[in-house]
């Protein structure tokens, strides 16, 4: 299990495949294993790497306050440990946030960028919702209800309908090993409450894609088409049938989109 010392941290990472670097960076509370539907898709073009967000799966909180741009060093000190100098980047909604401050912090290190289901800031109705969610786990744990009042927020009406597939996926939520502890949620929800890159996306000078899904409810499409505004010439894409999750819900749909774009 390959863990890199950085940062004052240990961060758990994966590699698959070979070729130019794509580094995928999670949002909140999903570790490297969000993105099992697509690594395959990936690997065949790019070496892939995906890594565990401080705060969660196998890697450290740490003892100092986190930020975003905090978590975008470490994503570079990752690249640094491996040796890689430039790399496409992607960040799906916290990950998005992590990415905009890796492209605007070392636009040097990226090749290009894709941006799924994010915006340049956290509402106020996000940043709440999430110490809610916080609330709850402080005070039942990572029950099935707890996952499926979660899963409300992040998947599309044609999902939240399918009771099988609501079951599935909160008993095997609460069967995952490396369920994220509360502590790690919290320093991740303040670092999500304190980002704001309205006023620096502006500088973001790497060829840009900007996936979002029509029924996002969480980041919805007018939060994530200031980004289009924000970064020139970025490319948007409003993709029909899919919500906050697109990786998760429709992963040929995404990989085939970010396929396009990388290649």
């Amino acid at each position: 299990m390959p863990k890199a010392k950085l940062n004052g941290i240990s961060l758990y990472y994966e590699i698959y495949g070979k070729g130019e670097p794509l580094l995928l960076i999670g949002g909140l509370g999903s570790d490297s294993a969000s993105w099992s539907g697509v690594v395959k898709d990936f690997s065949p073009y790019f070496q892939t790497i995906i890594f565990d967000n401080r705060g969660c799966g196998r890697s450290d909180t740490g003892h100092e306050k986190s930020s975003i741009n905090k978590m975008a060093e470490d994503a570079v000190k990752l690249l640094d440990s491996l040796k890689i100098e430039r790399a496409h980047i992607l960040g799906h909604s916290m990950g998005g946030y992590i990415a905009q401050e890796f492209a605007i912090n070392y636009p040097n290190r990226v090749n290009k960028l894709i941006l799924e289901s994010t915006a340049p800031i956290s509402s106020k109705r996000n940043n709440d919702l999430f110490e809610d969610i916080y609330g709850q786990l402080k005070r039942e744990g990572h029950s099935e209800g707890w996952f499926k009042r979660w899963a409300v927020w992040l998947f599309s009406p044609r999902f939240i309908v399918d009771s099988s597939f609501i079951d599935t996926f909160a008993k095997g939520s609460v069967e995952y090993p490396y369920l994220q502890k509360a502590e790690g949620l919290k320093s991740q929800i303040e670092a999500i409450a304190s980002f704001d890159a309205r006023d620096k996306t502006s500088t973001i000078k790497a060829k840009t894609l900007i996936l979002e899904g029509k029924d996002d409810i969480l980041i919805t499409p007018e939060e994530s088409k200031m980004l289009a505004k924000n970064i020139m010439g970025s490319v948007f894409r409003l993709l029909d049938g899919v919500a906050h999750c697109i990786h998760i819900e429709n992963p040929k749909l995404f990989t085939g989109e970010v396929l396009r774009f990388l290649r």
